[in-house]
């Protein structure tokens, strides 16, 4: 059996692993975009290093796109067998894919136009009709088709020699780690995968759950060698803020975040700070299409999410739903509320300040010294709120050099990845010692290797993309 690293390869993003065993057959675990290098964002994702019609099965951890937004251009190549995840992955992948698809079409009729603009001055410049995507509306729908949800904690066995199980990551609604079972030669070979896990003790979703028995061990390193810095409560971090911006200067509080957990969870802690009187008397809003669709889903898995959400739910009969948070589907709305002088908290996507109605909200209020723009989780380099976090005196927004007066902080209050102390836990409860093979992956390389160093064992490797292990 072999294993070979095909994506989140000493990088964060594009997370794609083939583990192929005696007999040839291949499973492929998650199958994500990489996004590492946004000039060569078509070629690095539109081919694949092996023929896809060559997988026997797809396993997807979870619904990030850095973990399966790719899933269509396989199937595109030719891949038709099935996708296992969790039920709720099944759900919020569809939701993922199809903003996805959007956010690739309007790159693409961005870059369409500034062609045809360039195109008057030279006829070296052409533009394309319509969008070109890296896959279209129907193999979306095919994806949908061939994903088949598993539960948590219920192993199936494919064959006489492979047995899957998922266990909760804690990362998202949904998100699992797989182990995977492999009897081939007479010996029984134990695989886990990570998957990207969750922060111990977040909002909503489930602390990771270790897999038990495994010889090797496939783990994210997001946040290897660092050390999340917030330890007060998510409540009285935004109650502080929401205080010293819109209180006391009538600012605005704007909070770039991921449609997918990230905005959940900080609605969930406003909607405490609300039910126990704390919250001061302005509005919330919501700004995030892909938020709202999958905001619901939350409530519909009720029964995945931790015990405090679950409490919250029966004593007040929702999650979310307060009178002061206001849903934003109108892109006119949105523009409203941006454009308005009234002191407010904006959510929106996406976290990393890159694309999506956040950076018309970042626009607006960039220029305000009396406004926060609170960043709340990581930002990747070459990302708008990556470059905000630099304390630089000016960013370019919409191709256009805008000076920063807004107040810039961030938090990890709300991180969906354990730090140093919460990536040693769970190597603790996997007895991370004893194991085979431990391979670090989805990471920054720095971080990897710091990580790595903490760990002090020759059993641990750090694949580059393309690299091949024997198991």
């Amino acid at each position: 059996m072999k294993l070979t690293f095909w994506g989140a390869a000493r990088q964060v993003t594009g997370s794609m692993h083939l583990l192929t065993l005696a007999d040839g057959y291949t499973i492929l675990i998650d199958c994500g975009l990489d996004y590492e290098n946004r000039k060569t964002f078509d070629e690095d994702n539109s081919n694949f290093p092996f023929l896809p019609e060559s997988i026997d099965v797809v396993i997807l951890t979870h619904a990030h796109i850095d973990h399966s937004g790719n899933l269509p251009n396989l199937v595109k190549q030719g891949y038709a067998g099935q996708i296992l995840c969790t039920d709720a992955s099944v759900d919020l992948t569809k939701n993922l894919l199809l903003d996805s698809l959007n956010v690739q079409q309007i790159e693409s009729n961005k870059r369409h136009n500034i062609r045809k603009k360039k195109s008057k001055k030279s006829k070296s410049f052409r533009g394309n009709k319509d969008a070109v995507t890296l896959y279209g509306r129907k193999h979306v729908d095919a994806v949908n088709d061939a994903m088949v949800g598993i539960a948590f904690r219920q192993p199936l066995k494919i064959s006489d020699q492979l047995t899957i199980e998922f266990f909760e990551a804690g990362h998202i609604l949904g998100a699992a780690s797989v182990k995977i079972t492999v009897t081939e030669n007479g010996e029984t070979k134990i695989i886990g995968f990570t998957g990207d896990l969750g922060n111990y003790n977040s909002k909503l979703v489930k602390d990771p759950q270790p897999m038990p028995d495994i010889q090797y061990l496939v783990s994210e390193s997001t946040y290897g060698g660092r050390f999340h810095s917030d330890v007060v409560e998510a409540e009285s971090l935004l109650l502080e803020y929401v205080n010293n911006t819109c209180v006391k200067y009538n600012g605005k509080l704007v909070i770039p975040a991921f449609s997918v957990g990230r905005t959940q969870a900080i609605i969930f802690a406003f909607h405490q700070l609300q039910v126990k009187g704390l919250l001061p008397d302005i509005n919330i809003y919501s700004d995030s299409p892909l938020a709202i669709r999958t905001t619901k889903l939350y409530e519909k898995y009720l029964s995945s999410l931790n015990d405090e959400a679950q409490a919250f739910y029966k004593q007040h009969g929702h999650l979310f739903a307060f009178p002061q948070l206001h849903v934003i589907e109108e892109s006119k709305q949105s523009e409203i509320i941006s454009m308005s002088s009234e002191p407010a908290v904006i959510i929106s996507a996406a976290g990393m300040v890159e694309g999506g109605r956040i950076q018309e909200h970042v626009r607006n209020n960039i220029g305000n010294p009396y406004s926060t723009i609170l960043i709340a989780g990581f930002c990747a380099p070459g990302t708008l709120g990556h470059e905000l976090l630099q304390g630089r005196p000016s960013v370019n927004i919409n191709k256009k050099e805008r000076q920063v007066y807004a107040k810039i902080a961030r938090t990890d209050a709300f991180s969906a990845h354990p730090d140093q102390n919460g990536l040693m836990r769970y190597f603790e409860s996997v007895n991370y010692k004893s194991l085979k093979k431990i391979f670090l992956v989805h990471g920054e390389e720095s971080s990897m290797m710091k990580f790595k160093e903490s760990l002090n064992l020759s059993t641990v490797e750090t694949p580059f993309a393309g690299e091949e292990f024997e198991l």
